[in-house]
Formats: structure tokens, C-alpha cells, sequence
């Protein structure tokens, strides 16, 4: 009844059932230790290596994306999410406001927005819009970048959700409208010809330094962060210091899954056998040296 009610208001079926997964999310998951399959993360979700950091953790999903958010760091520790040609539309004038996460109801952690900075920073500058071209380099202020982009799914009827605090994290605006933009970008050029492509994002901690109660800041307690890409190809795993320069390529990213998987003590596709190929990194424009 669901799916026809969604086909009836023009709502795709491959986005009919992540509200089938939102709805799921809400209920809690058998004392049996059940696993539940979500479409974002091409199956199980990544896994804590730690019981402790898992026992302080939350999954919450939504339409678009599935988040890990943890209790210690009170931000999102992974995001998973699909992309699909349906999806991907024009977002220069989505509206940006940053929102509460109504999902993200921890009981004894404060709201994700209390630990931002007071200051409004824009995210996307309309007179110079990084999905226009960047004609002039960028001061190195502090900025926000959705792990979630918006452009990947602006034609669809959920692209407000992607302003949830959960889809957030500080990024400098050289790292968010170099590298990082330009490898969004060639995500969504591939869909041309990938059916879909799955992305897991996050923050990497710099060692014994993973924050608490305090704002995350590059260059403090926040160091870098990774991209894990998977598609019919293979993997393509990244990981992007915070504060490497505008001008640089997105290939000088390329990172060991191994290796992320040990920054971050997560377990990506734990339902996969991880094949890592060059065959992707070559599609996305990279030598196997980065």
C-alpha cells in the first residue's frame, strides 16, 4: 500500500523504499540481536570494532541517508548514502538552513546545532557557486559541508532532510570547494553509467584526540576525513587532510580501506567481501598512485 501510494504522488520506488527504511528505523530491533538491511549502506551498516564506542551509538534513518552518530563526539561518526541518476538535480537555490535531526533524540546528548559556533557562515556563496566554477581561491575560513550533498539529490521531495545537523560536519572551505566538491561531481557524471553508486563518509579523528562535549575543529581534534565509494567496478577509499589546499586533485586522496577502517575502528560493508580493484579508480580519472 505503501509503494502504491508512493507511485501515485510521483515518488520514485527506489526512494518509496528508503521511507520504508525510515519507517523501520523507528522501531527498535529484536532482544534476538535481528540486523536490519538498509539500501544506503548496501546492506549492514558499518560496525563499531569497539562494543563500548557501538553501546554509545545510534543509527538513525532517513530518506536519503542513514547516519552512525555517536554519544562521546555527538556527530555523525559515518554516513551512508546511494546515488542514482533519478536523484541528482540543481541546487544552487535550495534553501541552506541547518535544522535539528528529529530522529537524533538521544536522551543525554544535547541538541548537534548547541555546538556550533555562533557565527552564520554561508555554505554556498550565491555570487560564486562552487557548481558554477571557482573563478578566484577561497579564504581559509572556517566553513560546513553536507556528507550528504545536496546536488546528488535535489530532484527528489526529501533534499530538506540533507540540512539535518546529523548530515553536518566543519570542513575548511579549500578541502569543501576543491577535492571534496570535485569528486562529488564525478560521482554524479559516472551515474550516466552506473545504475548506482554507494558512498560511506566521515570524520578521522587525530589520535587520542576525539572530542567530547566541545565543538569539533579542524586542525584540533578533527583531522581529516574519508570517502568510501562503491559501485559494479570495485572500491575507491579516500581520505582528505584538513587542510589540503583548494588546487589539489582528489586523487591525492587515495587511502587504504585498511587503513581507514583503523583510523576510524569501523567495519565498512561487513556483509561484503571487500574487492579493491583499479578498475574504479581508473573511471574516476586516477592513477592506482593517487
Amino acid at each position: 500500500m505503501l509503494m502504491n501510494s508512493a507511485t501515485n504522488h510521483g515518488i520514485s520506488p527506489s526512494l518509496a523504499g528508503s521511507l520504508v527504511l525510515s519507517l523501520l528505523a523507528l522501531l527498535p530491533l529484536s532482544s534476538s540481536g535481528q540486523e536490519l538491511a538498509v539500501t544506503h549502506c548496501a546492506g549492514s551498516c558499518p560496525q563499531y570494532s569497539s562494543s563500548f564506542t557501538a553501546g554509545n551509538s545510534k543509527i538513525v534513518i532517513h530518506h536519503l541517508y542513514a547516519a552512525g552518530l555517536n554519544n562521546y563526539s555527538r556527530r555523525a561518526d559515518w554516513v551512508a548514502y546511494r546515488l542514482t541518476s533519478d536523484a541528482v538535480g540543481i541546487a544552487s537555490l535550495l534553501p541552506r538552513e541547518w535544522h535539528p535531526d528529529r530522529l537524533a533524540d538521544f536522551s543525554q546528548v544535547a541538541d548537534l546545532a548547541d555546538l556550533e559556533p555562533d557565527s552564520q557562515l554561508p555554505d554556498i556563496a550565491r555570487s560564486n557557486s562552487p557548481y558554477g566554477g571557482i573563478s578566484e581561491p577561497v579564504r581559509n575560513e572556517q566553513n560546513r559541508v553536507r556528507l550528504t550533498p545536496l546536488t546528488s539529490f535535489a530532484d527528489t521531495p526529501y533534499w530538506s532532510e540533507l540540512n539535518n545537523t546529523s548530515n553536518m560536519l566543519p570542513m575548511p572551505a579549500p578541502l569543501r570547494l576543491g577535492a571534496w566538491l570535485r569528486l562529488e561531481q564525478a560521482l554524479n557524471g559516472m551515474l550516466a553509467d552506473k545504475e548506482e553508486i554507494h558512498v560511506i563518509t566521515g570524520p578521522v579523528y587525530f589520535e587520542n584526540a576525539a572530542p567530547g562535549s566541545e565543538p569539533l575543529e579542524p586542525g584540533l581534534n578533527l583531522a581529516g576525513y574519508f570517502k568510501i565509494v562503491k559501485t559494479d567496478s570495485g572500491l575507491a577509499s579516500f581520505v582528505f587532510p584538513h587542510d589540503m589546499r583548494q588546487q589539489e586533485s582528489f586523487c591525492k586522496g587515495l587511502a587504504n580501506i585498511d587503513e581507514i577502517q583503523r583510523l576510524t575502528q569501523l567495519e565498512f560493508f561487513p556483509d561484503n567481501r571487500l574487492t579493491v580493484n583499479g578498475q574504479l579508480v581508473e573511471e574516476l580519472g586516477c592513477s592506482r598512485e593517487g
